[in-house]
């Protein structure tokens, strides 16, 4: 079994990867839409587009967020002409959220977007070995723990 000491430097350098991606999340990028859009809104609007559409609790459930912040996004999204909203049809309590033309044409090119800058990384998980990949993906699931210790 390794000390903590052997693992050390696997850490730090998880704790690289996450800083950096830390300051990736609060910066904008443009889609090509008129306004730029941070991670967490194209990151929704992508969602909407592939699996919505969705009312706020079931886009927090599926997002693993809040229904406040999802109701932020969502109107700042509206704003942008990338969302619309209306009531549901069967529950008028329901508000379901929608991607426009103008989500889609988003989503697609954060689909471009990513195709170009992960290529790299995207290629070393496609060719790892059976054994390797799934070692890859516990990997995922134990940080994705990890973090979350931290934000009970």
């Amino acid at each position: 079994m390794r000390s903590f000491d052997d693992v050390l430097p696997v850490l730090k350098t998880l704790g690289r990867a996450l800083e950096k991606y830390a300051r990736i999340d609060k910066m904008p990028f443009d889609f090509g839409v008129g306004d730029p859009l941070f991670p967490a809104e194209i990151h929704m609007v992508s969602t909407v587009v592939t699996q919505g559409p969705f009312s706020v609790t079931e886009l927090a459930q599926e997002l693993g967020t809040t229904k406040g912040a999802v109701s932020q996004l969502t109107g700042r999204l509206l704003k942008k002409g990338l969302f619309t909203k209306e009531k549901d049809r069967h529950n008028g309590a329901r508000v379901i959220i929608s991607a426009t033309e103008l989500g889609r044409v988003a989503h697609s090119r954060h689909m471009e977007f990513h195709q170009k800058h992960d290529a790299q990384f995207m290629a070393f998980l496609q060719n790892l070995d059976d054994s390797s990949y799934q070692v890859v993906c516990s990997l995922s699931e134990e940080m994705d723990g990890w973090m979350g210790n931290y934000l009970k």
